[in-house]
């Protein structure tokens, strides 16, 4: 599953003008567009004209186009009537790319709207729980919301009302085709060449009735654009006036939300303050009759154990001492990445590792080193000085914490990222080295074709983004927040050169990871291959002016296919060598 599609629960990539160019006509006039709209078309164009009229009026055309120039003419008019087709094909894939985003985010913002329903809902839950069954919201859903399920997306074709709307959108659907465009071409050329055969002799060279109809073809063709384009801007502001509308029901939705959360927010401290002040009373209570807390020095427990005082007659000096270690009992369990919940399931076990008990017992003894005492102190003894007879009471006092919580009706749990490798289970290299494999992944994909894209460049930085954000694997989140996009790559650096970096730091990365974090060794190489095949496709390449023109070349297949076996390495690998690397931004080459 691409990282893209766990970011939201969208189902469709987005829509693109791109998406609409499908089959050989429209592969045809995407080719046209973006050949002849583009400032070299415009030079030739100029070139072109300036020395037709030199060449008519000073050489070897003057007898055959002297001024006015009426073959040149001709030409022009011809020209702009092929480009009056071109824009209409690019009017009518314009339009048909917008309504397919006007459906796309009408279905968005549905999809928003019905989760903001099912928060406010379980919000309401929350309200009834905390305030003995009333609501805590006082504000009704934007009246937008009932109004978007009912009212269907802008469409162009929706704007076309009346009989010359209809009439303009049936022209534009028309003559908004390559069918069109060939016909005009082909009519053209096939009028040029019954003149130059002699099977027409109504209009000879330089084809004047040619021109009028180009022209009046032109001025015919000049309208229906402008009807498509005022059809265009009048959907445009409604899809702009939906949108706004979206958007402002989705605000109110958020502060109401916002607004709810605030008001359960005061409940929620006040029932925290008074719990957490029955918890640790409770918890210091049963520490003073089952004593977790040796004295520093010999290990023996300071409390009152089963045979001491009642908790109602100790000082409160003693009190305040127990229920200073009750609060410290949930700040040591979070280092080790646990918590303390009320007791739902008595048949679950809990049991600290022995390097967890070596921790908390140490934490617990430093902590007391330092902490003010009544009376003469002895000089504190170093943990590792401790006598073994000591330091086992220590370590059996740690041990007895999940027993003591069960007494108070609480019980032991971890929080499901204990287990969970980061950045503190590698070292600095280390860390380096596996965010440098996911650069050099996209990078060695980008070089396949030359030099680096920037294009190719951005989808593989994005794809990292939304990693860092919407991965559903924790240490693949932390990984690629920590990116900072750069890589090795030196400029006017190639494939060749760049290969042998490229791949060996990869197979370092993934033999890193099979030794250090074995259990994220899939999740990482799916990453890699991810990301060098979403830089394949990020652009069409190859081709002739776009025709024929794929999103993944031979090489990049090839290049993708070395990154797959790269990352197939799960023994020890050499590390890249030092000289090949850089810390200097990545920059585009094209």
């Amino acid at each position: 599953m691409s990282i893209a599609g766990q970011s939201a629960d969208l189902s469709q990539p987005p829509a693109s003008v791109a998406a609409e160019k499908v089959g050989v006509n429209d592969a045809v006039a995407a080719a046209l567009t973006r050949w002849i709209g583009s400032m070299p078309a415009l030079y030739v164009a100029l070139v072109f004209v300036g020395g037709w009229m030199a060449l008519a009026t000073w050489g070897p055309l003057h007898q055959a186009d002297p001024y006015p120039f009426a073959f040149l003419l001709f030409l022009n008019n011809v020209v702009q009537l092929v480009l009056c087709s071109v824009i209409l094909v690019g009017q009518r894939v314009l339009g048909s790319a917008a309504d397919r985003r006007a459906v796309q985010t009408y279905e968005n913002a549905e999809a928003i709207f019905a989760r903001v329903a099912d928060l406010q809902a379980h919000l309401d839950r929350h309200d009834r729980a905390l305030s003995r069954g009333v609501s805590l919201l006082h504000t009704s859903p934007h009246p937008w919301i009932e109004r978007h399920r009912v009212q269907p997306p802008p469409q162009a074709i929706d704007q076309a009302v009346g009989a010359n709307g209809r009439i303009a959108a049936w022209l534009t659907q028309r003559l908004g085709s390559m069918w069109a465009f060939y016909a005009a071409a082909g009519t053209q050329v096939l009028w040029i060449g019954l003149a130059i055969l002699g099977a027409q002799r109504v209009d000879p060279y330089p084809f004047a009735f040619m021109t009028f109809l180009s022209a009046l073809a032109q001025l015919i063709f000049m309208i229906v654009i402008m009807v498509g384009q005022d059809v265009l801007d009048r959907a445009a502001d409604r899809r702009s006036e939906q949108t706004f509308l979206d958007a402002e029901a989705i605000l109110h939705e958020c502060r109401r939300m916002k607004a709810r959360l605030t008001a359960q927010d005061r409940i929620i401290d006040s029932l925290a303050d008074y719990a957490a002040a029955e918890v640790t009373e409770h918890l210091a209570e049963a520490i003073h009759h089952a004593p977790l807390l040796p004295t520093f020095e010999t290990g023996q427990a300071s409390g009152g154990g089963p045979e001491g005082p009642p908790w109602d007659q100790l000082p409160e000096e003693l009190k305040e001492t127990a229920r200073s270690q009750a609060r410290r009992i949930g700040e040591r369990l979070a280092e080790i990445r646990c918590l303390m919940v009320p007791t739902f399931d008595r048949t679950r076990t809990f049991a600290f590792s022995d390097y967890e008990v070596e921790l908390l017992a140490r934490r617990e003894y430093e902590h007391q080193t330092i902490e003010p005492a009544p009376g003469p102190v002895p000089e504190p003894t170093r943990w590792e000085q401790l006598p073994d007879e000591t330091r086992a009471r220590h370590l059996a006092a740690v041990r007895r914490i999940p027993a003591l919580l069960a007494d108070v009706g609480f019980q032991v749990l971890r929080d499901g990222t204990g287990n969970t490798p980061g950045e503190t289970d590698f070292t600095a290299e280390e860390w380096a080295t596996l965010q440098q494999a996911m650069m050099a992944s996209g990078v060695l994909v980008s070089l396949a074709e030359g030099v680096v894209d920037a294009e190719e460049i951005f989808a593989l930085v994005k794809v990292l983004r939304e990693a860092s954000i919407a991965h559903p694997n924790r240490f693949i989140r932390e990984l690629a927040a920590a990116s900072t996009f750069t890589t090795g790559l030196q400029p006017g650096t190639g494939y060749v050169d760049y290969k042998g970096f490229a791949l060996d730091t990869i197979r370092a990365a993934t033999a890193i990871i099979a030794s250090k974090a074995p259990t994220e060794v899939a999740d990482y190489r799916a990453l890699l291959i991810e990301l060098a095949t979403v830089v394949a496709d990020a652009n069409n390449e190859g081709g002739f002016f776009g025709l024929g023109a794929r999103p993944r070349t031979p090489r990049e297949a090839a290049a993708i296919e070395a990154v797959r076996q790269a990352t197939e390495c799960d023994g020890n690998s050499p590390r890249p060598p030092a000289q090949a690397r850089s810390d200097q931004p990545l920059t585009s080459g094209r």
